[in-house]
């Protein structure tokens, strides 16, 4: 396994999912961090998983975080 394990910081959308008095609306999005084996980068996004076995070799809680929404991405080194 030669993947590269990322600290991605990002920010996502929130919805309210109940009736909202309109005086009361305040959502803000949310700052978020994800950690995980890179498995892609293209122009317009990266995808992460949480999880990968070894032998058979897959993965598993796979996420991909648009580029428009990363605030900072790092490679975690040993």
């Amino acid at each position: 396994m030669e993947k590269k394990i990322v600290f991605i910081e990002w920010v996502d959308s929130v919805r309210a999912s109940d009736w909202t008095y309109v005086e009361d609306v305040d959502e803000k999005p949310m700052d978020c961090i994800s950690v995980g084996f890179l498995m892609e980068e293209t122009n317009d996004s990266v995808t992460i998983a949480q999880n990968y076995g070894l032998k058979p070799e897959q993965v598993c809680n796979l996420m991909t975080i648009p580029k428009r929404s990363i605030v900072g991405i790092k490679e975690i080194k040993e």
